[in-house]
């Protein structure tokens, strides 16, 4: 587990200012005692579900479906899987999920050499 989804929330918080300071101020005062902690990933939901309006959302979800490597580096298609995934959540829910969507969007020859390398 990295140190975002460790020690992540904490550390966003602790930088907000403004009417994102009283967002999470009013939202700690109305979250039941008992929960967890907060997820790193439930927290960015959260925060994008308050402060990013739903027509961009929307959009950045529709890119994430429609997101294929094509002429990308492996890098730039990981940096963008992961900033567009954040907005399909509920597409994708569980790790394992995201993973097997990265890989079945890789160009072919990739896909085929991580085959053999991993033995299958």
């Amino acid at each position: 587990m990295g140190i975002v989804e460790t020690n992540g929330v904490d550390f966003a918080t602790f930088q907000m200012t403004g009417s994102a300071k009283k967002w999470w101020r009013d939202y700690l005062l109305t979250r039941p005692a008992r929960l967890p902690t907060l997820t790193w990933d439930q927290f960015s939901q959260l925060f994008l579900e308050k402060f990013l309006p739903i027509i961009l959302r929307e959009e950045f979800r529709r890119q994430f479906e429609c997101l294929q490597q094509g002429s990308m580096t492996v890098t730039q298609y990981e940096t963008r899987f992961v900033d567009l995934a954040r907005h399909a959540v509920l597409l994708l829910p569980t790790e394992r999920e995201r993973v097997r969507r990265f890989i079945d969007e890789l160009d072919q020859p990739i896909r085929l050499q991580m085959a053999k390398e991993s033995g299958e």
